[in-house]
């Protein structure tokens, strides 16, 4: 039986998701309410969606790549697991100059449906198998959180 996604509306004039184009990876996600959001500012933003999403899958929240190339917009937190059941929040930031009006209703974000792989086996081990790389990344205690 093939997997599939519900999609509850918890407002009526809630906007069920689509994608813009035939073969698009993203499903986009419109706003319920209306923000101004300054530079430097967040804000979490209703969608007024409740996802059921199969398990063995997850919902990866993304920016749009127009929001964000225009206006420096950018997603926070992005994940959506399996077993949520509430209403599905956008956390945007504008890393941009510029104040942005967003309206009601405006497509804010995308969602992408994922396969998960959080059901793998977890085992400890002494030694990780070699690779590559090894570890080397980012190490410059600049970079760091202090």
């Amino acid at each position: 039986m093939k997997a599939t996604l519900q999609i509850k509306k918890l407002f009526e004039h809630s906007q069920v998701p689509e994608t813009a184009n035939f073969g698009d990876a993203g499903l986009d996600l419109r706003t319920r309410e209306s923000v101004t959001l300054a530079p430097g500012k967040r804000a979490l933003l209703g969608t007024g969606l409740a996802f059921g999403i199969p398990y063995g899958y997850f919902g990866h929240i993304r920016p749009r790549s127009k929001l964000a190339a225009k206006w420096g917009l950018d997603v926070l937190a992005g994940v959506v697991d399996a077993g949520y059941a509430g209403e599905v929040m956008v956390s945007l930031i504008n890393h941009g100059e510029d104040t942005v009006e967003i309206k009601a209703g405006d497509k804010v974000a995308q969602m992408i449906i994922q396969e998960s792989h959080s059901d793998l086996p977890i085992v400890q081990v002494e030694e990780l198998r070699e690779s590559d790389r090894g570890n080397r990344g980012i190490n410059d205690s600049e970079l760091r959180l202090r």
